[in-house]
């Protein structure tokens, strides 16, 4: 983390600076464009005078590396932008049909009832990636600059405050070396930081070894949702049939669930969504997904079909009490980097557009008194306290932790009550009875995930699914995972080996890590295969690898997802 100006990087200045053009970034960057705009034009004598508001994103394009069901609450689009259809809002349908099932090994379950918050009536169905880029579209419209292909690489805090931040330097080579035509990365100096890089970002982590933002009695909660996006035969499915499963492929004592979109009457979106759990690193959501699409019930709409797409994220899923704090001297959190998801709906775009629309006004605020000083700053969170957002994110506070010890009680908690006869109840195991080297149910389920074998027309191989994702990095660049020799040699060679079985080789859903005991090192990384999702970073049962981003312009490069 920067403590003083380097000069080896060009400096440039900025007002507001937003890290990651998703639709927590770009809706804040937007609506302070509104808020100025309609202020100029009512109040000419107290006009503000126009700020530089610098969007930053890592991807090749807005939308690029967004990745989500996705089903959208419109709500808050209404609020931003009240005629978005007819701006040309990429709305693929609007929820027709919808159902939650509990699957069994061969048979589906309906749940007879569905309380109101799990509802999707009033959704759309949407494409997030395509969202993306129309958001961009909107706020370069509005003369926002959207910086794509540059990666906010760390903050700079002197005298104990957000300053500025610094961008990922071009052209290093995997040694650190300087190849021809290498530019170092931007100095940007900003009165504010608005961080919306989602789920466990890399500022947000530097922030949060600084400031303390995470609180310390609720540890954050993540999960791993796998996605392909298919084009199936016509009949199989309308468009805006909506469907949830849990159960089947996971043991009830693993928290997860599917799901399947219709975007239309031939497309659908459909995934898979495992906890990611550093005491229980054995979950594999790939292998998990790919079971998932095993089902018979799943396998009769995919059947014949054709794979469009493949992609990775996590899922910031703590909910309202493992929220960090909002706000800190020169910075906001936004959307998902701020814990605004509400996994009870699965849903989490319509906060992340909220929580942009709140850190807006109060950079408005800010700019109309000229104060960008933490107590300037503090007006978000109570912006937010006072919003629908904290009245649905508090209503649902305790939904995820209600499966904490299991399936069948998280649903009796959460009001989704099952009975099902002949059903074995599992709840949830210690990490005394998890799935470790020596313990036979361990060795069966390794020997069963190692005999999988995919057909390539229904279900799929690590690398034909990343093939899917288009992505691409430079080759010749420094490994963005951190993990150090002496790591690798201790941990990864003896340590991990024997007690987990070196679960980074299943857990990532990229193919990243392979260990080869026979060789030395005896982990070898794939850097450029990554999806940016991060699952390493967190499951990771020794906490020893670091995700940092890569050269900006490198990942998976979504267009349906």
């Amino acid at each position: 983390m920067l403590s003083k100006v380097e000069t080896q990087h060009e400096t440039i200045d900025a007002d507001i600076v937003f890290a990651g053009a998703g639709p927590a970034g770009l809706s804040a960057a937007i609506h302070l464009r509104q808020l100025i705009d309609r202020h100029n034009l009512t109040s000419p004598e107290r006009m503000i005078e126009e700020p530089e508001l610098l969007v930053l994103e890592k991807s090749r394009h807005s939308g690029g590396h967004l990745l989500s069901g996705a089903l959208l609450d419109p709500c808050s689009l209404k609020r931003l932008f009240p005629d978005f259809i007819e701006r040309g809002c990429p709305v693929e349908t609007g929820v027709s049909d919808e159902s939650v099932w509990f699957l069994t090994r061969r048979n589906k379950i309906p749940l007879p009832y569905l309380p109101e918050p799990f509802r999707n009536d009033r959704s759309l169905v949407i494409s997030i990636s395509k969202f993306g880029s129309w958001l961009q579209r909107q706020a370069e419209e509005l003369g926002i600059t959207v910086l794509d292909s540059t990666a906010v690489m760390e903050p700079v805090i002197e005298e104990g405050r957000v300053t500025a931040i610094r961008t990922d330097d071009k052209g290093t080579g995997k040694n650190g070396q300087k190849k021809p035509g290498a530019e170092p990365g931007l100095q940007i100096n900003t009165r504010t930081l608005v961080v919306g890089e989602g789920s466990r970002g890399s500022i947000f982590r530097q922030l949060d070894e600084r400031f303390g933002l995470q609180p310390q009695n609720v540890a954050q909660i993540y999960e791993t949702g796998v996605k392909e996006v298919w084009k199936v035969p016509e009949g199989r499915v309308k468009a805006g049939d909506v469907h949830h499963t849990f159960g089947y492929p996971l043991p009830s004592s693993v928290y997860g669930g599917g799901w399947i979109y219709a975007m239309t009457d031939t497309s659908v979106s459909l995934g898979f969504v495992s906890t990611a759990e550093p005491d229980n690193p054995t979950i594999d959501p790939h292998w998990n997904l790919q079971q998932f699409k095993l089902h018979p019930f799943v396998t009769s709409i995919l059947e014949g079909g054709s794979l469009l797409e493949y992609g990775a994220k996590t899922i910031t899923s703590g909910g309202y009490h493992a929220m960090p704090a909002l706000y800190g001297p020169g910075f906001l959190l936004v959307g998902e980097t701020a814990g605004m998801v509400n996994m009870q709906r699965l849903k989490g775009i319509h906060l992340a557009i909220s929580s942009g629309m709140l850190a807006a006004e109060t950079l408005f605020a800010a700019l109309l008194n000229d104060d960008f000083s933490a107590e300037g700053l503090k007006d978000y969170a109570r912006r937010f306290e006072m919003s629908d957002a904290h009245s649905e994110l508090h209503a649902a506070r305790h939904y995820r932790q209600a499966f904490n010890d299991g399936l069948y009680s998280g649903l009796v908690k959460a009001g989704l009550k099952l009975s099902v006869p002949g059903l074995k109840r599992t709840e949830r195991s210690s990490p005394k009875e998890r799935l470790k080297p020596g313990n036979r149910a361990y060795e069966s389920f390794v020997r069963k995930r190692e005999n999988f074998r995919p057909d390539g027309r229904l279900t799929f191989s690590r690398s034909d699914d990343l093939y899917a994702s288009a992505t691409r990095h430079e080759e010749d660049q420094p490994c963005h995972l951190k993990i150090s020799p002496d790591d690798i040699s201790a941990i990864c060679a003896v340590q991990c080996r024997e007690e987990y079985g070196n679960p980074c080789q299943y857990f990532c859903p990229a193919g990243v890590y392979e260990i080869d005991h026979d060789a030395t090192p005896v982990l070898r990384l794939n850097p450029s295969n990554c999806l940016h999702c991060k699952t390493c970073d967190i499951a990771d049962p020794y906490g020893i690898i670091t995700w940092t981003p890569p050269e900006g312009g490198g990942g998976p490069d979504y267009k349906t997802c």
